[in-house]
């Protein structure tokens, strides 16, 4: 095993650093408070494209950067530290993007090339009210009529569903002899409206339910037909969890970052607050959750790049790295004390945040029962 980056990753990583906290920040601070316009979130992913987010992951005979897994989640890393919100669009446009990786021709020239250019935003309507992480389950439905598909449902915590110029649908279809999850490529202007949902976190994106009426799709826009629909999520989730929980390390890695600065400027009785023997203990368990945490996650990745089954360490890592970063930020809090309360410092965000991970990509239940179903060899759902 080597855990050395490479010098490329390195320079990668530093770069992508300074870019950020030149040309992202400013951004993330101007809107903060209030949902970013997809303007300027547009604005922020056109700016990160040169560096391969939203569109390294993507092979380059397809139009992206056929960046490997480990070096796009370094990067995903430091734009969580700065912005979990712009972070979060780009998870999603990275999906998207995988997905319409092996879509027809014609939906990769209308779609995919606009979306690595940053000129398309899209969304994925997979969860429902009623269905969440058991996605065999889902209820919209789709019918075929003449040589279009009416389809007719509600999708309910979509990211980047307000932002979205189309939508990646998860759909019951049936189509001769097959039947089952159908994905299909649907634009707004075919008739589905959003509406945005708000959270005890990461409002500054967009987070929404979808409705769909009768929304009439033609037929060649279906990427995935009835009956595959499933096993062309699993994979897409499997890609997704490490970055998410990337996203986790990012958020727990910038409590820790500002409880270290606040410990060693605050004064208590006489002395900084880092000389207190139980702030340094939580610091310590901090830091150490942090770095079990990226380990956990970059192996994943890692046997992601080299094709080696990995559910059971994604599972882990995800779990690991979401669970950690709510005590991370727990921790952050305490430290803080009364301050770590108020909205003057970041903290108390960091702490709201965290939590929705949990949730976020299969909640932390879920990844439980696959680690045990891969242990025993007997599935509990």
């Amino acid at each position: 095993m080597n855990f050395s980056l490479t010098e490329e990753q390195e320079l990668a990583v530093d770069s992508f650093a300074r870019f950020l906290q030149a040309e992202i920040r400013p951004i993330a601070e101007r809107h903060k408070g209030e949902k970013i316009p997809k303007e300027a979130m547009q604005q922020a992913l056109g700016l990160m494209l040169p560096f391969g987010l939203g569109n390294g992951l993507v092979a380059e005979e397809r139009g992206g950067l056929g960046l490997d897994e480990v070096t796009t989640g370094l990067l995903f890393e430091q734009l969580a530290m700065v912005s979990p919100d712009i972070a979060v669009m780009i998870l999603i446009q990275t999906e998207a993007g995988l997905l319409l990786e092996d879509a027809p021709e014609h939906l990769r020239q209308s779609h995919l090339a606009p979306l690595l250019n940053g000129d398309l935003m899209g969304c994925i309507g997979i969860s429902e009210p009623d269905v969440g992480s058991n996605i065999a389950e889902i209820k919209t439905r789709a019918r075929k009529d003449g040589d279009d598909w009416l389809i007719n449902g509600e999708k309910c915590w979509i990211s980047n569903g307000g932002y979205s110029d189309f939508i990646v649908l998860v759909a019951q279809a049936e189509q001769g002899e097959e039947r089952g999850l159908a994905l299909f490529l649907i634009d707004r202007e075919m008739g589905y409206t959003t509406s945005d949902i708000e959270k005890m976190g990461l409002n500054d994106q967009s987070t929404a339910q979808v409705f769909l009426t009768d929304t009439r799709v033609p037929a060649d826009r279906m990427i995935v037909p009835p009956g595959q629909g499933l096993k062309r999520l699993m994979k897409l989730l499997q890609g997704g969890r490490p970055l998410l929980g990337l996203l986790a390390v990012g958020i727990a890695r910038r409590a820790l970052e500002e409880s270290i600065r606040y410990a060693q400027d605050r004064k208590q009785f006489g002395k900084p607050l880092a000389a207190n023997q139980l702030i340094q203990e939580r610091l310590a368990d901090m830091s150490m959750k942090i770095e079990a945490s990226r380990l956990l996650l970059y192996q994943a990745l890692d046997r992601i790049h080299r094709g080696l089954r990995s559910d059971l360490q994604v599972a882990q890592a995800k779990l690991f790295a979401t669970e950690a970063a709510v005590d991370v930020t727990r921790h952050a809090l305490a430290i803080h004390g009364g301050n770590g309360i108020t909205l003057e410092f970041p903290v108390q965000e960091l702490y709201r945040i965290a939590p929705i991970l949990t949730v976020t990509e299969g909640t932390a239940e879920m990844q439980k029962l696959m680690i045990g179903r891969h242990l025993t060899g007997i599935p509990a759902f």
